[in-house]
């Protein structure tokens, strides 16, 4: 965890160290995760992801285009139960998503936005969380409890990559409403073919 934070710290100093350049600003985003696997079987679970964004002006392609950066801590997973049985997969990321965007302006305090690009994850942490149930001999139910790391052998894969889209409303060019949807292109298990799903609801502040 102290890692983590070092990490996030020096991200943060970075991009606050450049902010001074024309046509940059940074910020801070957070929200929701609702978060599946492509497998069939599996169902969506809840998490978050929350961290610090830069926007970078590029006039040079035309009149308001942009690029679009963030690193986030991201909780992404599924979960998957049946006849009394559950299990649930809570994986954290470090996801950093880089994407082209383009802002219009509709008036001069509200503005439409949409992105699309790459994005790439790490996993950092997180567990696989068993819940099953046996009968005793007065037939009584005893639950029974496992858990082990999501990232590993017989787990996740740490390495994540896949293809984002965003689009959203920003008021005042400092407040930011989005919704966005990420598609894994790589399997997250060996000898798989299962990738992650992500639908995104944020709140963004540029500074």
């Amino acid at each position: 965890m102290k890692k983590i934070l070092v990490l996030f710290a020096l991200l943060m100093t970075g991009v606050m160290g450049i902010h001074a350049q024309e046509g940059l600003k940074w910020g801070a985003m957070a929200g929701m995760n609702s978060s599946k696997f492509s497998t069939d079987g599996f169902d969506s679970k809840v998490g978050f992801h929350a961290g610090i964004k830069a926007e970078k002006d590029l006039p040079q392609i035309a009149q308001g285009v942009y690029l679009d950066m963030a690193a986030l801590l991201s909780l992404k997973g599924a979960q998957v139960s049946a006849s009394g049985a559950s299990l649930k997969i809570n994986p954290y990321y470090l996801e950093i998503p880089i994407h082209m965007g383009y802002k219009h302006a509709v008036t001069e305090s509200i503005s439409l936005f949409a992105n699309f690009g790459p994005y790439f994850a790490v996993g950092l942490f997180g567990k696989m969380k068993e819940t099953d149930y046996s009968i005793d001999e007065v037939g009584g139910f005893t639950n029974i409890y496992d858990s082990a790391s999501a990232f590993g052998d017989n787990a996740l894969k740490r390495f994540d990559f896949g293809l984002g889209l965003k689009a959203g409303i920003e008021f005042c060019q400092k407040y930011q409403l989005s919704i966005g949807y990420d598609w894994g292109l790589t399997d997250n298990i060996e000898n798989g073919s299962n990738k992650n799903r992500n639908l995104m609801l944020s709140l963004g502040y540029c500074f």
